[in-house]
């Protein structure tokens, strides 16, 4: 394992405990509309890019909701689930169903257009570590 992979790896599991710990204190109430910003933080072994950590709540599909087109991210996107179970999917590949406790992997770019908690009505709760270029947003129309 190289010594970027483990860094990487040991940055998710401090960001998984950050973000359980943040959503145990959280007030009740309504979730949040969008990410919520943890930690961001350039990378010196990497030049020109940063560590970002947000916490997602994802909300059910509703059965009157159209699809969405989806969205991509410019860097490599890994995603926690801390609460529930989540429906993952991107383009050319199944989606998949995400357990408390289990990831899912985005590669840079790829179509990101499944993201829904299993639940018929609540919300299923995650992290996502991120590695963006500087400067770049976090999330990308789905048309390039």
């Amino acid at each position: 394992m190289t010594r970027q992979l483990r860094i990487f790896l040991a940055l998710c599991v401090s960001a998984a405990a950050i973000a359980t710990s943040a959503s145990a204190q959280a007030p009740s109430g309504a979730p949040p509309a969008g990410p919520t910003e943890l930690f961001r933080t350039a990378l010196p072994d990497m030049p020109g890019k940063q560590l970002v950590v947000v916490a997602l709540t994802i909300q059910p599909k509703r059965a009157d909701q159209p699809a969405a087109p989806g969205h991509r991210h410019p860097g490599s996107v890994y995603v926690y689930v801390t609460e529930g179970t989540a429906r993952f999917g991107v383009e050319g590949q199944p989606a998949k169903e995400v357990k408390t406790g289990e990831s899912f992997f985005e590669p840079p770019g790829a179509l990101h257009n499944v993201m829904e908690s299993t639940h018929p009505t609540e919300p299923a709760k995650a992290i996502a570590v991120m590695i963006v270029p500087d400067g770049a947003p976090l999330v990308l129309p789905a048309q390039p």
